[in-house]
């Protein structure tokens, strides 16, 4: 990987939604687009047209959400990118780790295939870790970074070369 000084663009793991999960999350645009070429007198232009552009902007949002889920090592912070804004965690006081943690619940955000951000609870964390701000592709295998009392859950693509990088730019990386 690169020198510190240099910013570095980290791999985000592949989608890990189950298939089934992803049938459903997929179906309920399409079966939109599908009702509103049913002939019904009830329905006018205007409705079918609402919900035409309902279900492409769902579909749209399935397509571009898990694309702009991003993870930058910058010179003094890990930049986080999502669909709507970026979290910056400075390097000085961040401490890393990975975790056997599974995403759980979550109490606030998005949760598509391939694209989980937000609240979610985190269990099975060897070290009690119950909360967390989810910025992952998959609800396991993540890292853990840990800054100014909040929990953030990462999934790269390659957690340890992620690791080794963080503790080359300063962070506290522990095993």
């Amino acid at each position: 990987m690169s020198g510190p000084a240099r910013h570095l663009n980290v791999p985000v793991a592949a989608a890990g939604a189950a298939p089934l999960f992803r049938a459903v999350a997929w179906g309920v645009p399409l079966f939109l687009i599908a009702v509103t070429f049913v002939p019904d007198e009830d329905h006018t232009p205007l409705s079918q047209g609402t919900v035409l552009t309902l279900a492409l902007v769902i579909l749209a949002w399935f397509q571009l959400a898990p694309r702009r889920l991003a993870y930058t090592l910058t010179s003094d912070a890990v930049v986080i990118q999502r669909i709507i804004g970026q979290t910056r965690i400075l390097y000085a006081g961040l401490s890393a780790r990975r975790t056997s943690g599974v995403l759980g619940i979550r109490t606030f955000g998005t949760g598509l295939p391939g694209y989980l951000t937000g609240h979610f609870t985190l269990s099975r964390d060897e070290r009690g870790v119950g909360r967390v701000l989810a910025a992952a592709a998959r609800g396991r295998d993540g890292v853990l970074l840990h800054s100014d009392n909040t929990d953030y859950f990462l999934t790269p693509a390659d957690p340890a070369a992620f690791l080794a990088e963080l503790a080359r730019r300063g962070a506290q990386v522990t095993p």
